[in-house]
């Protein structure tokens, strides 16, 4: 099969397409998906440079949004057959620690994500446990189902579970041009806020206001911005979902409100952040990790994409062969949602 490798830590031009092996036939729980579409995150991008490194394996095959269609199962497969239209979470879990056993899989400590210490979905084929996929209706194409989980689903987890929002609350989400910033606008609206969008590229606003932000705030890069946001929530911002990380959060972190809660979803560098202690001591605020989505939260969003409350934004469908060039391009934010690659 053709597949992208990436065998060292580098620039775009490191991604090479290769003739591997096609994969072994399917065991025990695991199924063989033709790979029909493949989304690039920026999470890609952090492995490739060596920012990210826990659990990284290389040589690898990148991706972890990955959409496609049964050809083969093991024999232990219970829920699916051959022929379903399926879309991947980000990982693969044992499903028999405590943590699994609780919902909370997404912190497995066996866990293989995809494009990591597994292989991921920048290739023909994949080979996946049943307990990572989801089977997607005809109605949403595979380009649009293999973004649900990760740009999609991560929100969600992020602004509903994690971030705990409540009807009526603000909600500023970082990054609303992006692949998972608008999908975020997307979710705060969804869960009944009032959603403001953060972004540095103007031309990106009138998407952010069409994926359903109340308000948008365009700042400059390098400098403060937290009396724009506060213009327009003067009593400060219930919920942060920071898609970008160290850039954005010195100014972010001043407009949380009383009781406010900060979400961390993204780092888009490997910069450190400083605060002084008392801040959040004295304003009762909540400073929060958040990881990917869950199975479950995967069901849901399948639910409320086609329902029509969510729709899944795509910059470009690129093929396979030109993964450097999508890396290229979200790298230097000239992409409004997710690219997809198809091999």
């Amino acid at each position: 099969m053709k597949a992208i490798v990436q065998p060292v830590i580098g620039p775009p031009e490191v991604l090479e397409m290769r003739d591997l092996p096609d994969p072994r036939p399917p065991e025990r729980d695991q199924l063989l998906v033709r790979v029909r579409a493949c989304g690039v995150c920026y999470h890609d991008l952090l492995v490739r440079e060596g920012i990210y490194r826990h659990l990284v394996n290389m040589p690898l095959v990148p991706g972890h949004e990955i959409a496609g269609d049964v050809v083969a199962i093991g024999p232990e497969v219970g829920r699916m057959c051959v022929g379903d239209r399926v879309t991947s979470t980000n990982r693969e879990t044992c499903g028999q620690c405590d943590l699994c056993r609780t919902g909370q899989e997404g912190i497995c400590p066996n866990q293989h994500f995809f494009g990591h210490n597994g292989p991921g979905g920048y290739a023909g084929y994949a080979l996946l446990r049943e307990n990572a996929l989801s089977v997607v209706p005809t109605s949403i194409s595979a380009e649009q189902a293999c973004v649900l989980s990760c740009a999609v689903g991560t929100e969600l987890h992020a602004i509903r579970d994690v971030g705990q929002v409540r009807a009526g609350e603000t909600v500023l989400v970082t990054g609303a041009g992006g692949g998972l910033g608008i999908h975020g606008v997307q979710v705060g609206r969804v869960c009944g806020a009032f959603v403001i969008g953060l972004t540095s590229s103007a031309a990106k606003a009138d998407a952010i206001r069409a994926a359903g932000a109340d308000e948008v705030v365009v700042f400059e890069r390098g400098r403060r911005f937290d009396d724009l946001i506060r213009s327009l929530a003067p009593a400060g911002v219930d919920v942060v979902c920071d898609n970008v990380g160290e850039p954005v959060f010195d100014s972010c972190f001043r407009t949380l409100a009383f009781g406010g809660r900060y979400v961390f979803v993204g780092q888009l560098n490997d910069r450190r952040i400083s605060f002084n202690p008392a801040w959040p001591l004295l304003r009762n605020t909540q400073l929060r990790g958040s990881n990917s989505s869950t199975r479950k939260e995967l069901d849901e969003v399948i639910k409320l994409t086609t329902a029509g409350r969510i729709r899944p934004v795509l910059d470009a469908v690129l093929p396979l062969a030109e993964a450097a060039e999508a890396h290229r391009r979200v790298a230097a934010a000239d992409v409004t949602g997710r690219i997809v690659l198809v091999p």
